[in-house]
This record gives C-alpha cells, sequence and structure tokens, in this order.
C-alpha cells in the first residue's frame, strides 16, 4: 500500500513495530528519525524542512496510545512507547512492503513474530502454565508468577510494567496462554498494583 494512506498515529505505530517495540520501549527520538525514512517530510518543521518536528511526533504518538485510534501504542515520551496487543495485531495485518525497503527492515518485521514464539515457548515451559494446564491453578505460587512474567519483588513499577505488557502481547493470539495470563492477573491482582 503507498504510505500516503496511512495516518500519523499509524505510521509512528509501524515506526515502533519496525524498532523492535513489541518487545522492549522505544525512545520518541529513536521514533522520530524511523518515521521520517518512512516517511520523509511529513513530520518535519514547516520553514526548516530538514529538522523533523518531535511535537508533530509526540502528538502522534499520544494519539496512537487513544482508543478512538485503535490503542495501538502505550507508553510515553519519558519511559517509551510500545505496540499494544491492538497494535500488534493492526501490524501484523498490514501489507507493508512499500515501508520495507532495505534488506535490516524486512528482517524486523520477520523477526516480529519469531521474538513472539520464543517468548511464547518461553512462557510453556513455566510452572505456573504447567500448573495450570493440569487444573491445579490453586497450586500456582508467586514464584510461579515471578517466572512466568520475569519479574520479581524489587522491579519498579515501570519494569514490571513493561513486562506486562510484553507478556500481554506474546498472549494475544494463544487462547491458553491467556487464559493463564488473565488467571495470574486474578490470583495476584496486588503484583500488578506496585
Amino acid at each position: 500500500m503507498p504510505i500516503d494512506i496511512y495516518s500519523n498515529p499509524e505510521l509512528v505505530t509501524i515506526a515502533v513495530a519496525l524498532l523492535g517495540g513489541d518487545t522492549h520501549s522505544i525512545d520518541r527520538e529513536n521514533i522520530a528519525v524511523k518515521v521520517n525514512e518512512i516517511a520523509p517530510g511529513r513530520f518535519n518543521w514547516r520553514k526548516y524542512t530538514d529538522y523533523i518536528d518531535l511535537e508533530a511526533v509526540s502528538v502522534a504518538l499520544r494519539d496512537a496510545r487513544k482508543s478512538r485510534y485503535g490503542g495501538l501504542l502505550v507508553g510515553n515520551s519519558r519511559e517509551g512507547w510500545m505496540l499494544s496487543p491492538n497494535g500488534l495485531r493492526w501490524i501484523n495485518m498490514q501489507d507493508l512492503s512499500n515501508v520495507l525497503v532495505s534488506p535490516a527492515t524486512k528482517y524486523r518485521k520477520a523477526s516480529i513474530s519469531a521474538s513472539r514464539e520464543t517468548e511464547s515457548a518461553r512462557l510453556r515451559t513455566t510452572n505456573a502454565y504447567k500448573l495450570f494446564v493440569e487444573g491445579k491453578q490453586d497450586n500456582i505460587t508467586l514464584q510461579d508468577f515471578y517466572q512466568f512474567a520475569r519479574i520479581n519483588e524489587y522491579f519498579q513499577t515501570k519494569t514490571r510494567q513493561r513486562r506486562f505488557a510484553i507478556i500481554s502481547n506474546v498472549v494475544a493470539d494463544d487462547a491458553t496462554l491467556l487464559e493463564v495470563w488473565l488467571a495470574l492477573k486474578q490470583c495476584f491482582p496486588k503484583e500488578f498494583e506496585r
């Protein structure tokens, strides 16, 4: 599809995806540079057209977070931006052949699903997953939850939220993993409030 059919929130979502935003937070300035590569001039100043307008990129990022634009991203300019589960689904439905002009960019699109598969496989090896599928959900301990989420009691709120966003992206398309994740949220609600 031609790049000009995408809205600004969709363009920054594509940039976040290409920069690895399915598994980690991406800085606003890196997004600005990538979106300028994808859609040259779209986010530039009017008078000094060689400069990227960070405020225009920030507005598009905040819009991409809003539900009326699909809730494609999570995060903020201070902590960084990641794909939401909706954003990941949206990216996977797009034909980005016009955007994926460089070999590195084409590789990144393919690695988005590969990194999710790796994390999905890891989640299936955890004790929490095994206990859940065996019907022994009541035996899942806090340590099992920590292993599943790859956190511990010392993780700060923003680091926890980043891990939780990654897991939410990974489990979004796997019914069993999603059930496990939802069950863990119910079993350990205080861990999500910290």
